[in-house]
C-alpha cells in the first residue's frame, strides 16, 4: 500500500499480484454482483468492489483500477483532504 498526500486530495494505492483484470472488464468490475467467468469456482458474490466504490463515492472520492492479466492489479482511491 502506498499513500500520497497532495494539497487537495489523498491517493491510496492498493496492489495485488493476482490474476489481473482484462481491460475490457475494468469498467464493469465495480458493478454489483459482477464476477469474471474465470473465478466462478472461487467463493464470493461479487459485491466487494461495488461496496468499496459506494463508500469512496459517499466520501466525495473516486476509485480507479490499473491492471494487466497475469500481472496483478492496482486500485487507486482518491479522497479529498478536509
Amino acid at each position: 500500500m502506498v499513500v500520497v498526500c497532495r494539497e487537495m486530495y489523498m491517493k491510496i494505492d492498493i496492489s495485488d499480484t493476482g490474476i489481473g483484470i482484462p481491460e475490457q472488464h475494468q469498467g464493469t468490475i465495480f458493478k454489483r454482483f459482477f464476477r469474471e467467468d474465470i473465478v466462478h469456482d472461487i467463493p464470493g458474490i461479487g459485491i466487494g468492489l461495488y461496496l468499496a466504490r459506494e463508500i469512496v463515492t459517499r466520501q466525495r472520492g473516486f476509485i480507479r483500477v490499473t491492471s494487466e492479466p497475469g500481472e496483478g492489479s492496482t486500485f487507486s482511491v482518491f479522497l479529498p483532504r478536509v
